[in-house]
């Protein structure tokens, strides 16, 4: 949760009702930044074993990650939020029944 305070995701409250509610409107907070903050992007792999990890492997995952990111920045919470409560308002089939 620090980390997500430190990003300026989260803003924490001090007191006996404490806890932590967001710093900027959930739509301003996107996929990316959060898995930024949680340090899983900045996660470090082992280093090329050979010539064609460095020069082939390596520079197309690079390539990969990059655009993975794009592409996380592009979700917002509010995205999240709002396909967990459609996820969550329907029934499945089997309750249906």
């Amino acid at each position: 949760m620090q980390a997500l305070v430190r990003e300026g995701i989260l803003r924490g409250i001090r007191g006996p009702r404490g806890g932590y509610e967001l710093a900027r409107a959930r739509e301003h907070v996107s996929a990316s930044d959060i898995l930024r903050a949680s340090g899983a992007a900045d996660a470090s792999v082992l280093g090329p074993t050979s010539d064609l990890m460095a020069k082939v492997v390596m520079p197309a995952l690079s390539v990969a990650e990059n655009e993975f990111a794009q592409a996380l920045s592009r979700i917002s919470l509010d995205d999240m939020a709002l396909l967990a409560e459609d996820t969550n308002g329907r029934q499945s089939p089997k309750s249906q029944a």
